[in-house]
């Protein structure tokens, strides 16, 4: 039995992990655990007064802290964060910013992030460009959460947006990244909402054939 300890963005990344990826494990007796990145604690009691996103610095005091409380090999340690919107203070961003191959640049990242920490047991992951990447690779589970013709129609755009593009390489600009197309194309997307759902819908079979950098990091979690 092996303990998988996740450090997630958000809400919609740990329901990915508790509804979709930790069930998968489980039958690996991989047993999964989320922890949401704490952005601010109350300074006498240390209680947590908010979490969710936030700055690099908050990754680290929550990674070496909980790598700290869990000694031995029986548990392991993995990131789900963002390339798009990475925190401004991580460490070298301005110089891997300018590896144009985001595929390479992510790899980069993980590998600062490995160094860090020195730790064997902790296995870095940057999603390429974002967790909304796995949603725009599951538009049909999408489609049947959708009602209005106006988000229906929109959909359709979107699928035209990106048609010929694979999920991860759907790119990191401003206007440009998985979720702003998703939010000028459908109104009522939600990512809290709908994000989990989609994901769900949708299979980790189908996410991974359609996502190869995810997929290679779900085997290497496999391999725990």
């Amino acid at each position: 039995m092996k303990r998988l300890i996740v450090v997630v963005e958000g809400s919609t990344e740990e329901g990915f992990v508790k509804r979709v990826l930790g069930p998968h494990l489980q039958a690996r007796s991989i047993f999964t655990y989320t922890l949401i990145v704490t952005t601010l604690r109350d300074e006498l009691t240390g209680a947590k007064l908010n979490k969710g996103g936030g700055a690099w610095r908050n990754w680290f005091k929550d990674l070496r802290r909980v790598m700290g409380e869990n000694p031995g090999p029986d548990v392991a340690f993995t990131t789900l964060i963002d390339l798009y919107g990475l925190p401004n203070d991580f460490p070298q961003l301005e110089a891997l910013s300018k590896i144009v191959d985001t595929h390479q640049r992510a790899s980069e990242l993980e590998a600062v992030m490995s160094k860090q920490f020195g730790d064997y047991r902790f296995i870095p992951y940057v999603q390429r460009h974002e967790f909304e990447a796995l949603v725009l690779a599951g538009l049909g589970a999408l489609a049947g959460l959708l009602d209005a013709e106006e988000d229906l129609q929109g959909l359709e755009q979107l699928r035209s947006d990106i048609a010929g593009h694979p999920p991860e390489d759907v790119n990191d600009g401003p206007d440009t990244a998985p979720s702003k197309r998703l939010l000028t194309r459908i109104p009522s997307y939600r990512k809290t909402l709908h994000g989990p759902l989609v994901v769900e819908s949708t299979g980790l079979a189908s996410l991974r054939a359609a996502c190869p950098r995810f997929d290679a990091w779900v085997a290497k979690l496999e391999g725990l």
